[in-house]
């Protein structure tokens, strides 16, 4: 087991609850107090995707350690609730008022002294008109409403965009999640990547080509379609249109572009905003397929998010 325990504090009356966000490849447990601060922070390289249901107890433990105390509550969200998790727990069905979500927490029978819960994920329906379900993205949203609320904007109702392995597009009306859809975005866009021969030979770089994106965001707004616009990666390489380096983040302009357009097509698009809830490098792409629709965005940080999810959570319980 690979975990980091760098801030190690005692127990201190100012912590009000441990949350948790334990997905497919990592977990982090972060100690909070009310207000929703964090005091101290854990990570663990422990993901779902290696734990068997009888060892999240064991991980959990050893990572919390001196954290273990009967006076603070864990909350939990993500895939540690999913089929192959911890515990399965059921979807809830939308439409769905996200403060709801407290009422449906499942509470986790262990040895631990800490009382467990673990938020459950949502079912609804997508644009397609087919069933479409969401793990932490639902503490994320929760997260979302707290950080407009923060700001005065109560009112509004953007639509959301969460971007990662699988891209999620959510409609929120009067707090109610009311449709939500999902694209296989970044995992296209992953096994072309690594895999195809669109871009077999090609160098890799951590660092954006926004030109060459922002072609293949255009090319996503063409005729012919994405199995179209997708080979035209390797066809405008070959005849010399696009260089070396730029290939990969033409590749990705096009799998987002059309992951942008599509839906944009399908919903009640705002005319001028989407909150866009990521990592900031992937966020920073999305928004600039956006502005190619002429849409403004906003950005909010996935684990801010699913902090400020859990806080409302905890302090609804508490």
């Amino acid at each position: 087991m690979s975990a980091s325990k760098t801030i190690s504090p005692s127990i201190s009356d100012s912590a009000s609850f441990i949350a948790v966000d334990w997905g497919t490849t990592n977990l982090r447990a972060f100690l909070m107090n009310q207000d929703g601060d964090i005091q101290a922070q854990r990570d663990s390289d422990q993901g779902m995707l290696k734990l068997g249901a009888s060892e999240f107890e064991a991980v959990l433990a050893d990572l919390l350690d001196d954290w273990l105390t009967p006076n603070l509550p864990i909350y939990m969200s993500g895939m540690v609730g999913s089929r192959g998790g911890w515990q399965e727990v059921p979807y809830q069905h939308c439409p769905i008022k996200l403060s709801d979500l407290s009422e449906h927490l499942y509470w986790l029978k262990t040895a631990l002294p800490n009382p467990i819960a673990i938020v459950p994920g949502l079912q609804g329906k997508g644009v397609a008109g087919y069933h479409d379900v969401m793990r932490g993205e639902e503490t994320q949203l929760l997260g979302a409403m707290d950080w407009l609320e923060a700001q005065g904007r109560t009112e509004e109702a953007p639509v959301f965009c969460l971007p990662g392995t699988h891209c999620k597009w959510v409609q929120i009306q009067n707090g109610h999640v009311t449709q939500f859809s999902t694209s296989i975005t970044g995992e296209l866009f992953a096994r072309l990547n690594d895999e195809s021969s669109l871009v077999k030979g090609l160098p890799k770089s951590e660092v954006l080509n926004e030109d060459a994106f922002n072609q293949g965001v255009l090319a996503s707004q063409q005729d012919g379609g994405i199995l179209h616009h997708l080979f035209s990666a390797r066809s405008r390489f070959v005849c010399g249109e696009l260089a070396a380096d730029g290939v990969r983040d033409y590749l990705s302009g096009v799998v987002i572009g059309h992951d942008v357009n599509d839906i944009l097509a399908s919903l009640s698009a705002p005319e001028s905003l989407v909150v866009i809830v990521g990592s900031k490098a992937l966020s920073a792409r999305y928004a600039l397929a956006l502005a190619s629709r002429h849409l403004n965005s906003e950005f909010l940080d996935a684990s801010e998010a699913s902090i400020r999810g859990l806080k409302r959570l905890a302090n609804k319980g508490a």
